[in-house]
C-alpha cells in the first residue's frame, strides 16, 4: 500500500510540473504575440494578448510572468493614450528586469522610456536610454535590436536636424536589416532614409525610397507602414510641384489612416494636404485640412503636431486676410515653440539667462553712472560760476588779494583734477553703454531715458551656428569650453567692428549681427564677413596646435529684407530685432551644409552680379513653416579658383 502511495504522489508531482511548464510556454507565447502587434502599431491587440498572459500568471501564481505580462500590458496602454506617459513605472520594472535577468524586457524597457522622454523633449535621457538598450542588444548579439536603436537614433538627430548624424545611424541600421531580412524594420529604415532625403535634397532621392517602403508595406500588407508611406509620398510630390499626384496620394493615406484611427498619423496627413491646398489656392479646403489637423493632433496630445496645425490655420488666415485669426493662431502657435524650447533646452536656456541677466545688471549700473556724472559734473560747473564771482570780490579786495588768489588757485587745480576725472569716468561709461548698445540708441537713451523701435527696410541678417556643438560639449570641461568659444567669438566680434556691421547677441553656439542698422554697412559688407569667418574657421581647423576635440565646424546663413529693431521696458535694457527675416535667416544656417554659406533669394539678387563672387544654386529646399525655399550657396571667386588649381595639381601629380 505504502508503495502505491509514493507511486500515485510521484504521478500526481509530474502532471502539475507539467502543468506549470505549459503555462509558462503559454504566458511566453502570448507576451511574444503582444510584442509583435505592439511592433505592427496594432496597440488594441497588443493590450488583449498582454492581458490574456497575466490573467494566466496570476492564476497559476507564475511571478515572471506577472511581471513580463505587467510590462506589455503598460507599453500598449500608454501608447493607446500617449497623453498617459509617465516614466515612472517603466523605471520602477526596470530594477526587476535586472534582478530576474530579463535582459530583453529591460533593452525594450529602456527603448520604450526613451521614445516618452523624447516625447516630452527631453533628449537628454532618451538618448542615455537607448545607450543602456544598445549596450544591452550589442551584449546579447541581438542584431535586430542594435538596428532598432540606430533607427531611433536617426530619428532624434533627424529632429534636430543634424540631418549628417541621422544618415549615418539610419545606414548602420539598414545595413543590420538588410543582413537580417526582416522587411517590416527594412520599411522603418527606408522610410527614416527618405525623410532625411527631404531636408538635404534632392526630393528624387526621397521619393525613390518612399515608393521603395511602399511597395515593402503593400508586400507584406501592414496598413500604418501603407499610411505612412503614402503620406510622405504625397507631401514630396508637393515638394517637387507636382500637385495633381500628391492631392490623389495625400487623400489615399488619409483614407488609410481613417480606417485605423491612428490620431497623430491622420492629424500629419491632414496638416500636409491643407499645405497642398494652400500652393493650390483652395483656400477653404485648406481650412477644413488644417482644422482636422488641430482636432487629430490634440486628440493625440502631440504638441509638436498642433502647433504645426496652428500655423497651417495661420497661413490660411494670412491668405485670407483675417488679420485677426493670423494674429491669434500665431500667438497659440509661438506659446507652443516657446513651450518646446524651454522643455528641450533647459540648459542652455539657464544659461542665456544668467548671461543675460549679467548683462542687464552692467547696462543698468553703467546708466547709473552716467546720470551720477552727470548730476556732478553740473556742481563742479556752479562751482565754477561761484569761483568767477569771489575772483571779481578778491580783485576789489586789494588787500585780501594776494591770500584769496592763493586759495583760489588751490580750488581750481581740484576743480580742473575732479573734471578731468569725470571726463575720463564719463568716456569709460560711454564706451560701455556703447559696447552694449548702438550709437543712436546710447545718445537716445542718454538723453531721454527711453529709445522708440525703429523700422528697417532692408537689413541683412547673418546666423551662424556650430555643427554637433552638444558632441563636441561634452568633451570639453566647461572651463574648456568656455575659453574656446569666447577664442571664436572674439575673432568674430572683431570681423563684425572691420565691416562695419551690428554684433546683435550670441544665443548659446549661435552668433546674430546684421548689416544696414548702422546706415554704413551693405549687404557685401555681410558677404564679406561671412567669407572671412568660414575662412577663420577653417584656418583654425587646420592649425596642429589646437586639439581636435576643440574644432568646430559651422554653418552660415544669411537673409535679407525688412526688420523692426529697438529696445523694450523701461530698464534693465537689451537691443534686439525682430521679424520673419531673422527667422528667414535662421532657416538659411538650419538648411546649411557643414563650413557652408548659405544665402536666400532676396540675398543672392542683390549681389549676383558682384565678379568676386560665385554661387551654387541648391534648388527649391522645403523649410518649416515656409514651404520650399530657393537657396544658395556663396563663394569667394578667388578662393574657388584656389581650390580648382589645388584639385588640377593633384591630380596631375
Amino acid at each position: 500500500m505504502i508503495r502505491q502511495a509514493i507511486l500515485v504522489f510521484l504521478f500526481l508531482t509530474s502532471l502539475q510540473g507539467f502543468s506549470q511548464e505549459k503555462y509558462e510556454q503559454k504566458v511566453d507565447s502570448l507576451c511574444t504575440l503582444s510584442y509583435e502587434a505592439y511592433g505592427n502599431y496594432e496597440f488594441a491587440k497588443a493590450l488583449d494578448f498582454a492581458e490574456q498572459a497575466l490573467v494566466l500568471s496570476q492564476g497559476a501564481d507564475f511571478s515572471e510572468g506577472k511581471l513580463k505580462s505587467n510590462f506589455y500590458k503598460i507599453i500598449a496602454q500608454e501608447e493607446l493614450s500617449p497623453s498617459s506617459f509617465d516614466p515612472k513605472s517603466m523605471e520602477i520594472l526596470i530594477p526587476q528586469f535586472q534582478k530576474a535577468g530579463f535582459d530583453l524586457e529591460e533593452a525594450r524597457a529602456h527603448t520604450f522610456l526613451a521614445g516618452i522622454y523624447s516625447f516630452y523633449g527631453d533628449l537628454e535621457k532618451a538618448i542615455q536610454n537607448h545607450l543602456m538598450a544598445l549596450d544591452i542588444y550589442e551584449r546579447k548579439k541581438d542584431i535586430l535590436g542594435v538596428a532598432s536603436v540606430h533607427n531611433n537614433l536617426s530619428l532624434i538627430y533627424y529632429d534636430q536636424h543634424d540631418y549628417e548624424e541621422a544618415f549615418s545611424h539610419a545606414r548602420i541600421s539598414m545595413d543590420l536589416e538588410k543582413k537580417e531580412g526582416d522587411p517590416r524594420r527594412i520599411h522603418s529604415s527606408l522610410n527614416n532614409l527618405a525623410i532625411i532625403f527631404e531636408h538635404t535634397g534632392p526630393v528624387d532621392s526621397a521619393i525613390y525610397y518612399h515608393q521603395m517602403a511602399l511597395d515593402i508595406a503593400y508586400e507584406i500588407n501592414n496598413p500604418y507602414s501603407i499610411g505612412l508611406s503614402l503620406s510622405n509620398l504625397g507631401n514630396n510630390y508637393a515638394a517637387k510641384g507636382d500637385l495633381d499626384l500628391a492631392e490623389k496620394t495625400l487623400l489615399q493615406a488619409l483614407q488609410v489612416r481613417d480606417s485605423l484611427g491612428y490620431s497623430r498619423g491622420i492629424a500629419y496627413t491632414h496638416n500636409r494636404l491643407a499645405n497642398l491646398y494652400l500652393q493650390k489656392g483652395e483656400f477653404a479646403k485648406s481650412k477644413l485640412h488644417a482644422e482636422k489637423s488641430l482636432e487629430n493632433a490634440e486628440k493625440a496630445s502631440e504638441v509638436k503636431v498642433i502647433r504645426m496645425a496652428y500655423e497651417r490655420l495661420m497661413e490660411v488666415a494670412e491668405k485670407t486676410g483675417d488679420i485677426r485669426s493670423e494674429l491669434t493662431y500665431l500667438k497659440k502657435a509661438s506659446t507652443l515653440k516657446d513651450s518646446i524650447l524651454n522643455e528641450s533646452n533647459t540648459k542652455e536656456i539657464t544659461q542665456m539667462m544668467l548671461k543675460y541677466e549679467f548683462n542687464k545688471e552692467q547696462l543698468l549700473d553703467s546708466i547709473q553712472n552716467a546720470q551720477v556724472l552727470r548730476e556732478q559734473s553740473l556742481l563742479f560747473d556752479e562751482r565754477l560760476k561761484v569761483e568767477r564771482n569771489q575772483r571779481i570780490i578778491f580783485m576789489i579786495s586789494g588787500v585780501l588779494f594776494l591770500v584769496l588768489a592763493v586759495g583760489w588757485w588751490r580750488r581750481y587745480k581740484f576743480i580742473k583734477k575732479a573734471s578731468h576725472i569725470i571726463e575720463r569716468e564719463k568716456g569709460r561709461s560711454d564706451k560701455l553703454l556703447l559696447n552694449i548698445l548702438p550709437l543712436k540708441v546710447a545718445e537716445e537713451l542718454k538723453e531721454t531715458g527711453k529709445s522708440e523701435a525703429r523700422d528697417f527696410e532692408e537689413v541683412t541678417v547673418i546666423f551662424t551656428d556650430f555643427a554637433d556643438f552638444t558632441k563636441k560639449a561634452q568633451h570639453l570641461t566647461a572651463k574648456e569650453l568656455v575659453h574656446e568659444l569666447n577664442i571664436c567669438f572674439k575673432a568674430f566680434d572683431q570681423i563684425m567692428e572691420e565691416f562695419g556691421l551690428e554684433k546683435i547677441k550670441t544665443i548659446g553656439d549661435a552668433y546674430l549681427a546684421a548689416g544696414g542698422l548702422n546706415n554704413h554697412s551693405c549687404v557685401m559688407d555681410v558677404i564679406h564677413a561671412a567669407l572671412k569667418i568660414k575662412e577663420f574657421i577653417t584656418q583654425r581647423n587646420f592649425d596642429p596646435s589646437i586639439p581636435s576635440k576643440a574644432k568646430f565646424d559651422m554653418r552660415i546663413g544669411i537673409n535679407t529684407g525688412p526688420v523692426v529693431a529697438g529696445i523694450v521696458g523701461i530698464k534693465k535694457f537689451q537691443y534686439d530685432i525682430w521679424g520673419d527675416t531673422v527667422n528667414t535667416a535662421q532657416r538659411m544656417e538650419a538648411a546649411c551644409g557643414l563650413n557652408k554659406i548659405n544665402i536666400s533669394k532676396t540675398t543672392y539678387t542683390r549681389i549676383k552680379d558682384n565678379p568676386d563672387l560665385c554661387f551654387e544654386f541648391r534648388g527649391l529646399i522645403p523649410v518649416k513653416g515656409k514651404g520650399p525655399l530657393s537657396m544658395w550657396y556663396v563663394e569667394s571667386r578667388k578662393n574657388q579658383i584656389q581650390k580648382f588649381q589645388a584639385i588640377h595639381h593633384e591630380g596631375i601629380i
